[in-house]
């Protein structure tokens, strides 16, 4: 298509907004772009836009690079009944209870992989040394993974994203198919031997008509808390220590915590995904026509700075009213959103617990940075000192 703007766009500074989403949120709020796939689709780009399109049955789940098809049945690629019924089941395992419940043990771990950290000495790296074996020690936790495979479920989930290593297709698939396998072994174990991890949770969960899950459907779920809940929480994690690492006037105190961590999900700008639909009939975006067929993409971190939202959206403010769009909105909205959310304050309450003075220990502008999901980039690691 003549004359799109390749997405994504040039960015100069990687903790802001790219100043392309602020211009076209005030100039052309809904206009086309081309992907580095080589697919063209709508950018959509206003906070009431992004949510309105998020919560609209006209439009299913669409993976950039993907084409059209369906996503194989992973949750987040799912639509209509057979997404919702799933969704609905899970809800009964995958409650704020649970996560409650599991707050003292992911607080303890924290404390641990931070004493870990600093015992490392002077600089260490949040990113490797803390957020990624954090987020994963947590993962296992949940599901109860037993120590002696949590070796291997890093590597194969390292595989499948390709975020933090090489991607190969085939080392992927590979991957792919060895945490598939695994996890219905596990499944299959948890049936014969329940325990208080999610995954037994998710066996015994039964909706309201007693409808339950079938251990193939627990598995592909189990497959989808996995990548879902590793990336995206550990780079949450390490961009929040980024962030204050570089803004030492930010409120640092345990009680200013979770009011904290909401305004630095909301300056994320390289955890939550674009989200990508494509409109399974005619409809339109802020009246502009999307035909049947076509691609929108909506990039979470630009409806998180739409100032007719967000007043001043630059600044970081913790007693900003919440809503920001970071877990998404309407029938995907993040079934592991009150879990990340526990990840990142204790996590962050322990590592400022234990070097409450932390600062980059380089110029931000020397940080190397990586493109991960196609359109986001992220740092390459996250040095600091104390």
């Amino acid at each position: 298509m003549t004359g799109a703007a390749e997405y994504p766009f040039t960015d100069t500074e990687p903790l802001r907004c790219p100043a392309e989403f602020i211009r076209r949120q005030d100039e052309e709020p809904v206009g086309r772009v081309r992907l580095a796939s080589g697919e063209d689709a709508w950018l959509v780009t206003r906070y009431a836009d992004i949510r309105g399109l998020l919560g609209d049955p006209r439009f299913r789940p669409w993976v950039p690079g993907t084409g059209s098809a369906d996503g194989g049945g992973l949750l987040f690629t799912m639509s209509g009944p057979a997404h919702a019924r799933l969704r609905r089941i899970a809800a009964k395992a995958l409650t704020p209870r649970r996560i409650e419940l599991l707050r003292p043990r992911l607080e303890t771990l924290a404390a641990e992989s931070a004493a870990k950290l600093i015992s490392q000495g002077q600089p260490a790296d949040v990113l490797n040394g803390f957020a990624i074996p954090f987020a994963l020690a947590s993962l296992s936790e949940l599901l109860g993974v037993p120590q002696s495979v949590r070796d291997e479920l890093r590597s194969w989930t390292d595989s499948i994203v390709a975020v933090f290593t090489a991607p190969s297709y085939e080392e992927m698939a590979e991957a792919a198919q060895k945490l598939g396998g695994y996890l219905a072994e596990l499944v299959e174990t948890k049936r014969n031997a329940p325990g208080d991890d999610l995954l037994t949770g998710l066996i015994e969960a039964r909706d309201d008509s007693g409808d339950s899950l079938r251990p193939d459907e627990i598995t592909q779920l189990a497959f989808a808390i996995v990548i879902a809940g590793y990336v995206p929480p550990a780079n949450a994690l390490a961009q929040a220590v980024l962030r204050l690492a570089v803004e030492p006037a930010l409120p640092r105190d345990p009680a200013g915590i979770p009011a904290l961590v909401e305004e630095l999900l909301r300056q994320d700008q390289s955890s939550a995904t674009d989200q990508g639909r494509v409109a399974v009939e005619d409809a339109e975006i802020g009246g502009v026509p999307i035909r049947a067929g076509e691609f929108v993409l909506a990039p979470l971190r630009a409806g998180n700075h739409d100032r007719r939202r967000f007043p001043e959206p630059e600044l970081v403010d913790p007693a900003r009213t919440p809503g920001h769009l970071t877990f998404g909105h309407g029938p995907h909205h993040c079934l592991g959103a009150a879990l990340a959310r526990t990840e990142l304050q204790a996590g962050l309450t322990a590592l400022l617990a234990a070097a409450p003075r932390l600062r980059l220990a380089v110029p931000l502008e020397e940080l190397a940075w990586r493109q991960m999901f196609l359109t986001l980039r992220g740092p390459v690691d996250v040095p600091i000192t104390w």
